[in-house]
């Protein structure tokens, strides 16, 4: 099984004033978080948050929707 790290993914970012915490802008991440989406500015959902979710998340601890950086 291969590793996937979020800050390989290119759908995360640095949160802005918490540079060690990152960020996922999958919009299929995204699309249950009312946090994500109710936001006045794009932030994500937290990547960690995420990445702990074991059972019916769209990425999960398996980096489903991982996809490198360019």
């Amino acid at each position: 099984m291969e590793v996937k790290l979020c800050r390989e993914c290119r759908h995360s970012m640095p949160e802005p004033g918490s540079e060690w915490n990152l960020r996922c802008m999958n919009a299929e991440v995204n699309k249950r978080d009312p946090w994500a989406l109710a936001g006045s500015k794009a932030h994500g959902s937290c990547a960690r948050d995420e990445r702990t979710r074991k059972w019916f998340s769209p990425c999960g601890m398996n980096g489903a929707l991982w996809e490198a950086k360019q």
